[in-house]
């Protein structure tokens, strides 16, 4: 995909970190991408419920604002209408997404996109990202 030109992949689920990955055109980023929270995986796969599924964001959320103290992690969700979106799974959902709008450490939270992300990486200097 590097060959195509593009310059950040969302493909290899293997940190809450980004990483910079060789390949035979030169780098590429790799952002991190949620196996467990994903809508598809969680609740369509493995037949969780809507709750269980927010438990699950809740959880990940409180553990990695906490090891985020000691350097900056990824927390990724991915969600599609069409899972998520169902109201039986939407307001549990909602209700743990509130929880980390509204948690005591938000003023060290940034929420955004992996293309944001992405370009955040691209500024910094050689070195700091694994791989680099």
């Amino acid at each position: 995909i590097k060959e195509a030109g593009y310059t950040h992949n969302l493909g290899w689920p293997v940190d809450d970190q980004p990483i910079w990955m060789r390949t035979r055109a030169g780098p590429i980023l790799s952002v991190p991408y949620p196996m467990e929270l994903n809508d598809i995986g969680t609740n369509v796969y493995r037949d969780h419920t809507g709750s269980e599924f927010a438990d699950m964001i809740v959880e990940q959320f409180d553990e990695l604002v906490e090891q985020s103290a000691e350097q900056p992690l990824v927390m990724s969700v991915s969600l599609h209408t069409f899972i998520t979106g169902q109201p039986f799974r939407l307001r549990p959902v909602r209700r743990a997404l509130q929880h980390c709008i509204e948690h005591k450490f938000r003023d060290r939270v940034w929420y955004t996109r992996a293309v944001d992300i992405a370009n955040y990486c691209f500024t910094l200097p050689p070195g700091t990202i694994v791989g680099s």
